[in-house]
């Protein structure tokens, strides 16, 4: 009997379960059992072809230079301020090997080591500034360092064509419900941060819509709020029913069509980059595991009790321990509680930005800041405004102003940079006006407070003004450098200049 006629007689037992099997026992059993490894696979070449493209791109439009230049400020998260640049041309070289990295996971070659390679990189690049942060890049992270535990190379791999790791046609069941576990995480937590009086308003959408160019010939017929309302309850609907949608076999074929459909109009309306055609391909783990061989017509044999190679001769996956079970259990319930660490804080997420990051809140805010830093000089008692254009890229100016955290985190730099320079130190004040989805703008920080002396690690921000304007029918349109006149500002000496950096923000 050749190695494939054995093969077919593995695939074809079916060996007979216990009668009484204990808790643990069935647990187990059901984490091990056998499952098709073709979805695995297209997910891991269409994960790694979408990363080989995003990292290509980056260094074609030189935005790794913009982005990640050594020796400049950045926003770093807290606890990971240790996280720089590498000098230099190093991130470009950093890029060209994250490029490499995904173009050997989506061929299976050197497997491990290329995951853990690109995980690392990836989560580097991630760290550097938060003004960077997007949801799909966290998602990102997350997968990229579940992919290296996933057995993703054991088919249709250069890694089994040299014979460096053993073909096998089935995985356990775990690898895939990991994976659809990481999935559904912006689906439905982006749909629960959903269900709030902005987002059912309508005026995020309606003000995303609005940097469109097509929207204003739609405004001119009347359309504009329909449509808004209209993508509004949709969005909501979509990311609340679709995972549901998917694991329910009767509505599977439909949602799927209906998720195709969602991500190629989210591309069409805005500029997220890969992160439509990543997530089209990342929902396909919710089909059936054999789908790939079910679309090309290739009758599949039915599948084991146990992973074995293609000889039959020896198990290839060993029984999930106890302990990696009670890992992945504390992991997951990690992932589900950690979004909702924003009811801990005062105050509209979305204003104070306080349980934003990590928390799959999408597209809920449209908001325009401007902002002023003031320095005084601690020994002569001078105030002028800082100007703080050389220390930021075009971007960071557009992004950081949305967050109170990083207005302080800048404040702070000033500080450090007008003591190095003059050996004195200093006192930093902000004047920063804020619209939050079409409010009249108020004040986002406390003007009068010396931002230099707030500690950097705080769990109440006294100094972050709570939101008090209303939403209004009728969005904010006066423009940026009128703000002034309009807003309640105190009479303080120094607030005598113009505005000077606006941030328009997701």
């Amino acid at each position: 009997m050749n190695a494939e006629e054995c093969c077919k007689n593995n695939l074809n037992a079916i060996a007979a379960s216990p009668a009484h099997v204990s808790g643990e026992g069935l647990t187990a059993h059901r984490l091990m059992r056998p499952v098709s490894i073709l979805s695995l696979i297209v997910f891991r070449v269409i994960f790694g072809m979408t990363m080989t493209f995003w990292a290509f791109d980056y260094l074609r439009h030189d935005r790794v230079r913009e982005l990640c230049a050594p020796g400049v400020f950045h926003f770093t998260y807290s606890g990971f301020s240790w996280v720089a640049p590498w000098p230099g041309n190093g991130m470009v070289f950093h890029f060209a090997g994250l490029l490499l990295a995904a173009i050997m996971i989506a061929l299976g070659a050197m497997y491990r080591t290329a995951t853990i390679c690109f995980a690392v990189g990836f989560t580097h690049f991630f760290l550097i500034d938060r003004t960077n942060y997007q949801n799909h890049y966290y998602l990102i992270v997350l997968i990229s360092w579940l992919m290296v535990i996933l057995p993703a190379h054991r088919a249709c791999s250069v890694d089994v064509l040299n014979g460096s790791v053993t073909k096998c046609e089935t995985i356990p069941q775990w690898c895939l419900w990991l994976l659809q576990f990481h999935i559904a995480l912006p689906y439905v937590f982006g749909g629960i941060a959903k269900i709030e009086a902005d987002w059912l308003s309508g005026e995020p959408m309606r003000h995303m819509l609005g940097t469109q160019s097509w929207i204003n010939m739609a405004a001119m017929h009347g359309w504009e709020i329909p449509v808004s309302r209209i993508l509004t309850l949709g969005g909501l609907l979509f990311d609340l029913l679709i995972v549901p949608a998917m694991l329910y076999r009767r509505t599977r074929k439909p949602a799927f069509l209906i998720a195709v459909c969602f991500h190629v109009t989210n591309s069409l309306l805005f500029n997220i980059h890969i992160f439509p055609w990543m997530m089209i391909a990342a929902t396909t783990v919710f089909l059936p595991s054999d789908w790939p061989a079910r679309v090309a017509g290739v009758p599949q044999n039915p599948q084991p009790r146990e992973h074995r190679d293609l000889t039959g001769r020896k198990p290839v996956f060993p029984v999930i321990s106890r302990t990696a079970v009670l890992l992945i259990a504390v992991y997951c319930c990690f992932h589900l509680i950690w979004p909702f660490r924003r009811v801990l804080y005062e105050g509209n997420t979305g204003w104070t930005e306080r349980g934003h990051y990590f928390s799959w809140r999408m597209m809920l805010r449209g908001k325009t800041t401007g902002v002023r830093y003031y320095l005084t000089d601690s020994a002569t008692r001078e105030t002028k405004p800082a100007d703080i254009r050389g220390l930021l890229n075009s971007e960071q100016q557009q992004k950081f102003a949305k967050d109170p955290e990083m207005i302080l985190d800048l404040a702070h730099e000033i500080a450090s940079v007008h003591q190095n320079r003059t050996g004195a130190s200093c006192e930093v004040r902000v004047l920063a006006l804020s619209s939050l989805n079409g409010r009249k703008p108020q004040l986002l920080v406390d003007p009068e407070v010396n931002l230099a002396a707030e500690p950097a690690f705080a769990f109440n921000r006294r100094w972050i003004v709570p939101l008090h304007e209303p939403l209004r029918n009728e969005p904010w349109t006066v423009p940026l450098d009128e703000w002034e006149r309009h807003a309640d500002i105190p009479s303080l000496p120094f607030l005598n200049h113009q505005t000077q950096i606006s941030a328009n923000n997701e």
